[in-house]
């Protein structure tokens, strides 16, 4: 690499940032890292003075207005903006900025402002819809331009509001997409309609870590940008909203006051107020300046300039450097051709072109039988590795979906199924919920690079047979299949009718069952119990799972169900929400077979169940049970949800799938549907036992292909029986009667797959795969780095680190 620092990396590293000697730290997009002298620096600046108040006019107080106001300028200085026509408010961070733009244009008077924002927005500039009148999400860098050369006549949606807000972010936060700059500049000259005053935000606290923003011109620059200084320096924790003057009034729309943003205030009798006038900044910095954080960024631009020169030689070094990240995971191959890294590339962005791309990567990690190796897998190995890097959604929601590939309904229903800002649910139907995310900044090296590239190639790339070909299921063949699946039936509410699955729609199979297949049970009201009711069996359910709705319909009486088997007018109907869980959590009676379930105090279900039954009841959701619920004394209640199988013509009203053909698999053992086994179960609680048996889904955990990521069982499906005998000479059949028996915590590595029954030790064992050379062998250490890779401490980490404590 060319020399573009006045000292080489490696000197600037080991004198200014020592704790990269036996670390990777690849979050720079968080923040960077902040310089040893810088903190030398600052330190010896607030010793050798005193800095009072600002909001006095004794010396210190004068001192430290003076030096804030030198630092203001400084910071215009650093984007090459006109102190004549742009303006520094020094606010906490890039979200109070944005908030602070927010609170103007929140403001204006009726009918309010219409705004627009990028699919790359951070949630900051996302949030900023809810109290605008009117809002449109832009999918696209495309839909962005088609919007700015819409004329009059021609615009899709034009704002019927006089006062308009554009946001984007100058660079994913992301993937380090780089979006156009001259969006604000071509905005200001075009004709939007119903719109005179539109105004552009700007979000840059992605794009100036490593990129050098210049607003020299004043004609093309946006109106406002939100900054953090952290993301540039590492130190001070500050932020701030640079305005471009011509577009300051709009802030004045800003209503609330406070601190000395005003001249003079009465409060009694009269309520009234003058604000200051003089300048922008005066108006909006509330209360107290964090003037220690100012003056520290003084010291920030100073170091920053003695190690790197300039942006320029920053921008040079890291777009170096992401490029040749991405050429090499992007050239990374199992054995069997199969791309390791999914890396999620704008297609307007070029590593190597530093106007359209940042040194950002996202991506995730694919097995060679391509299925998905979840984020948190990759983040924990990278942990033992001391790697540091990103994991998640990364508050950027346009993006994950677009390029996770997650519909809006995708999106409710990993939140139903219990997905969470941090959590470690890393796939649902087969789908990532998040991405690993590397940035570099201006201290990283090519060594920093050369570490993760080698992480993933030891630790993920599969370079042989990882399993027996024989133990990969192939899709069954017409010649091989003994019936086919004529139908699929989903129970929605215990002790109610089914549905039918369109023949077009794959259904999840989950650990517990069939997606949606028992979640619910009618009980009366305040009770616990669910209801066992002859009338039930006249409510007809619906699901939409796109529209993320459950409609039920059901005739007032049984005379009418009789009379009138479709939907008519004398149906009660009602609908609920797939997404929205119950509010009201009814408490089982611990010394029965109760089931703690929430029920639903929405008074139009209790209306159509009671209406249809006769009785007081309502609508409850079983809960998913976890392991604080239940004391050691007391079982969990539990609602068996395996699938019933039954042949055609044969109970095929208590039945989930219904074969055709004989009833061979009757007297069988295991039964394939697709590329899924089951176990068959006789179950003689079922009233049509004789006819039907309960299934037993056999995950098979050394199979990672996608398929497996993504069970599911549609019309169609070719099925084969086996019995126990046979299966000891199938492979695959025995691979997932074996995954039965194995722990449900398996170790990611490729070539290791080890179980383990508690997290804990899976955690403990990761660092086995740290390398030969620094396996940790100090029990203190030990007990640490376990700490760190569960996360939260859970309450029986005491125990455990006393076992652990003795096992090292």
């Amino acid at each position: 690499m060319t020399q573009l620092y006045r000292h080489s990396i490696i000197d600037i590293r080991s004198r200014e940032y020592p704790a990269l000697n036996d670390m990777t730290y690849l979050d720079h997009a968080g923040t960077t890292l902040y310089a040893k002298s810088l903190m030398h620096q600052f330190s010896k600046d607030m010793t050798s003075g005193v800095f009072g108040n600002p909001h006095s006019a004794s010396p210190s107080s004068m001192l430290s207005t003076q030096r804030v106001e030198n630092v203001r300028l400084r910071v215009l200085s650093f984007f090459k903006a006109d102190p004549e026509q742009f303006d520094v408010i020094f606010v906490a961070n890039a979200t109070a900025a944005i908030k602070l733009v927010l609170e103007a244009f929140r403001d204006v008077e009726d009918p309010g402002f219409w705004y627009g924002y990028h699919r790359d927005s951070h949630t900051s500039l996302v949030g900023l819809r809810q109290l605008a009148a009117q809002s449109r999400c832009f999918e696209s860098d495309q839909a962005v331009e088609d919007w700015l050369k819409e004329t009059t006549e021609g615009q899709k949606d034009a704002p019927s509001t006089a006062v308009g807000l554009f946001a984007y972010p100058a660079q994913s936060n992301m993937n380090g997409h780089r979006l156009p700059l001259d969006w604000p500049g071509r905005l200001r000259t075009s004709s939007r309609a119903g719109c005179p005053k539109m105004y552009c935000l700007l979000d840059a606290a992605a794009y100036v870590t490593t990129r050098q923003l210049d607003l020299s011109d004043v004609q093309t620059a946006p109106d406002f940008i939100a900054l953090s200084f952290y993301k540039i320096f590492g130190f001070p924790d500050l932020g701030a909203l640079i305005v471009r003057k011509p577009a300051g009034d709009i802030l004045r729309h800003r209503r609330y006051f406070g601190g000395g943003t005003v001249e003079m205030v009465t409060t009694l009798k009269e309520s009234w107020h003058a604000k200051k006038a003089d300048t922008i900044h005066e108006q909006l910095e509330d209360g107290t300046l964090p003037f220690h954080s100012i003056i520290a960024l003084d010291s920030a631009f100073n170091v920053h300039e003695q190690l790197y020169g300039s942006m320029d030689n920053i921008s040079r070094h890291t777009c170096t450097l992401a490029s040749d990240l991405y050429n090499q995971l992007a050239s990374l191959r199992h054995a069997n051709g199969q791309a390791v890294c999914e890396i999620y590339k704008d297609p307007n962005s070029q590593y190597g072109n530093a106007k359209t791309q940042g040194p950002t990567i996202a991506c995730n990690v694919r097995t060679a039988q391509g299925g998905w190796i979840g984020k948190s897998e990759v983040e924990r190995l990278a942990i033992v590795r001391n790697i540091h890097l990103r994991t998640g959604g990364v508050c950027n929601p346009g993006g994950i979906a677009t390029f996770c590939h997650l519909d809006y309904w995708e999106l409710r229903r990993n939140f139903t199924e219990g997905m969470r800002c941090g959590d470690n649910l890393d796939l649902v139907g087969g789908k990532p919920t998040g991405i690993v995310r590397v940035s570099l900044g201006a201290m990283s090296s090519q060594e920093d690079v050369n570490r993760f590239v080698n992480f993933v190639e030891e630790t993920f790339v599969e370079a042989g047979k990882t399993m027996v070909p024989a133990q990969i299921l192939l899709p069954i063949t017409l010649d091989m299949a003994e019936s086919v699946v004529e139908k699929v039936q989903i129970f929605p509410i215990l002790g109610c009718s089914g549905w039918q699955v369109p023949r077009n729609v794959s259904w999840l199979i989950k650990e517990t069952g069939l997606q949606y297949d028992r979640e619910w049970c009618v009980v009366l009201k305040g009770g616990t119990t669910p209801l066992d009711h002859p009338s039930m069996k006249n409510i007809r359910p619906h699901i939409d799972t796109e529209k993320g709705i459950l409609k039920l319909t059901a005739p007032l009486n049984a005379s009418a169900a009789s009379n009138n088997p479709s939907k008519s007018e004398c149906d009660e109907e009602v609908t609920i929400s797939l997404w929205d869980s119950p509010s009201q959590t009814t408490q089982p009676n611990l010394h029965s077979n109760d089931l703690l379930a929430s029920s639903y105090d929405s008074q139009s279900i209790a209306s159509f169940f009671t209406a249809v039954l006769g009785i007081p009841s309502t609508l409850a959701k079983f809960n998913k049970i976890t392991e604080s619920s239940w004391n050691d004394s007391v079982s969990p209640p539990s609602v068996d949800r395996s699938p019933r199988v039954s042949a055609v013509g044969e109970g095929e009203a208590q039945a989930n799938i219904i074969l055709s053909g004989s009833s061979k698999w009757k007297s069988q053992h295991y039964v394939r549907i697709g590329l899924h086994y089951f176990e068959l179960i006789q179950s003689p609680s079922l009233q049509t036992a004789e006819e039907s048996r309960q299934l037993r889904y056999l995950r098979n955990i050394y199979d990672r292909s996608l398929a497996a990521q993504n069970s599911t069982i549609r019309y169609g499906d070719y099925v084969q029986y086996f019995s126990a005998d046979s299966a000891s000479h199938d492979p695959a059949l025995r691979a997932s009667i074996a995954s039965r028996y194995v722990g449900p915590h398996i170790c990611p590595v490729w070539n290791c797959r080890r179980d383990f029954n508690i997290a804990e030790e899976l955690a403990a064992h990761l660092h086995t795969h740290k390398g030969r050379t620094d396996v940790t062998k100090n029990c203190d250490g030990a007990v640490m780095n376990v700490e760190v890779l569960l996360g939260p401490t859970p309450k029986r980490w005491r125990r455990w680190k006393l076992r652990l404590t003795k096992k090292v």
